[in-house]
């Protein structure tokens, strides 16, 4: 989509301001003991600006409508972390819980981080190709994953952290949708998901590539393309 476009999108949101890859109706859900909610590490107006420049210049996908099959080499992904009746907060409890903490607050009610938060908020779909504690903080609380964030911690109790930041393994969260298939395409990956009333997944797979940006498209079973935001810093 145009700068324009995404700009005009940024402005319109409403009231407040995952052997070879076979998904599993039943993933297992690791999870944790690690540490609890994290309130440090919030970014920085030159860092909100970066980030706002990098979603901006991001172009989403034409709309299409296809019943080809998906040509690909299937990837071996692992959703880490599924929760199938969890819903984002409504536009009024993000905005409270954002508003009571330090390093928000106030900083809400003016750019560059009214604008970012605006970002995260309107999208369903991140992916990442860094990892580290406090730069976890503002994709959880800014998309509103905040809520689950005590589900989350098996993603990163072992030495997935280490194999994110050596550009091994590439993380995607999926908001209110399932991974359906995830393939290796025409030097790109390809998700297939399709959209659920409910649920959260994130879902981590293995690189084919060593690009400083992950090459993702999203799509639904439909053939739909959806955008997807980069929440690397």
């Amino acid at each position: 989509m145009s700068q324009l476009f995404a700009t005009a999108l940024l402005l319109t949101l409403g009231a407040g301001s995952a052997g070879l890859f076979a998904v599993s109706n039943q993933p297992t859900l690791a999870r944790s003991s690690g540490p609890g909610p994290m309130q440090a590490g919030l970014l920085r107006s030159g860092a909100a600006v970066s980030a706002l420049a990098g979603y901006l210049a991001q172009v989403e996908p034409e709309a299409t409508s296809t019943d080809q099959p998906q040509a690909g080499e299937a990837i071996a992904a692992n959703i880490c972390a599924n929760l199938p009746d969890w819903q984002r907060p409504s536009d009024l409890a993000q905005i409270k819980q954002l508003e009571s903490m330090p390093g928000y607050g106030e900083a809400l009610q003016s750019d560059p981080l009214a604008e970012l938060a605006k970002a995260w908020w309107s999208n369903e779909f991140f992916s990442f190709t860094t990892y580290g504690l406090s730069a976890r903080t503002d994709p959880l609380y800014l998309s509103g994953v905040w809520t689950a964030m005590d589900d989350t911690w098996g993603c990163y109790s072992a030495d997935q952290p280490e194999q994110i930041n050596r550009g091994e393994l590439a993380e995607l969260w999926l908001l209110h949708h399932r991974l359906v298939n995830l393939v290796w395409q025409d030097e790109h990956y390809l998700a297939t998901v399709e959209p659920t009333d409910t649920g959260l997944q994130l879902v981590q797979f293995p690189r084919r590539e060593h690009n400083q940006g992950l090459p993702l498209s999203i799509v639904t079973t439909t053939g739909q393309a959806l955008a997807v935001m980069s929440g690397d810093w």
